[in-house]
């Protein structure tokens, strides 16, 4: 019967209308899929110091973290806004000067249950005023469940963070950059658009560490200036 009601809160999801949420097989673990296409980057002067960023770092997107995709020309993330655990708005301009691993869940996804407990570790092991993970919770229905899951799984090193209107989802989806959950964003200190994964991963992995705090080194070097 709980899955029954569960099954019916993810048709409840607004703006839902036209997109087929279903699950396959990514890595040897469970993507739910929501469909659509991904769009050519242009390179962005807004981000052209990151591209010397992405182009150090795309080595390390192996093993683990093999189906991260590096930008070859990153570009500034869309304004997204979502709730803090304090419950007031954010947005990722809050997070400028630091790296962050953004990544966007839901209770009803079982993938994104899978590699919560990983990206916990991941925070506690690489989290700095330089790097910080950012999951973003994505359930619309039974509010509770997502705190009380994270209780469960002993998570004690991710802020909570959540948007209950998924909004975000749908937004990141129009733009062809979230088409399912999972879905993680590996952006930089000047909100620039490093890498993208669709579904999930073993982030505490070695190579997971390695990714996101080479990147968070770079990113954070002051950028040299012509005198």
């Amino acid at each position: 019967m709980t899955d029954q009601m569960e099954s019916s809160s993810r048709g409840n999801l607004p703006k839902i209308a036209g997109a087929t949420l279903a699950v396959a097989a990514v890595a040897g673990v469970l993507y739910v899929n929501g469909g659509g296409s991904g769009k050519t980057s242009v390179v962005s002067q807004a981000c052209a110091a990151s591209r010397e960023t992405s182009q150090r770092v795309s080595a390390l997107a192996k093993g683990e973290v093999a189906a991260m995709s590096i930008a070859n020309a990153p570009e500034p993330m869309p304004e997204v806004t979502f709730t803090g655990p304090d419950g007031k708005p954010r947005k990722l301009e809050d997070f400028k000067g630091k790296t962050v691993l953004l990544n966007l869940w839901a209770t009803w996804c079982v993938p994104c249950r899978g590699e919560m407990a990983a990206l916990d570790r991941l925070q506690a092991a690489a989290g700095s005023d330089k790097f910080e993970v950012v999951t973003i919770n994505v359930d619309t229905s039974r509010l509770e469940r997502p705190k009380a899951f994270l209780g469960e799984i002993g998570a004690k090193n991710l802020a909570y963070y959540a948007d209950p209107k998924a909004e975000i989802f749908f937004q990141l989806r129009q733009s062809g950059q979230a088409l399912g959950l999972p879905t993680t964003f590996l952006i930089d200190g000047s909100g620039c658009q490093i890498g993208l994964m669709q579904g999930p991963a073993n982030w505490d992995s070695e190579e997971g560490r390695s990714l996101v705090t080479r990147t968070a080194e770079i990113s954070s070097r002051p950028t040299p200036t012509t005198p």
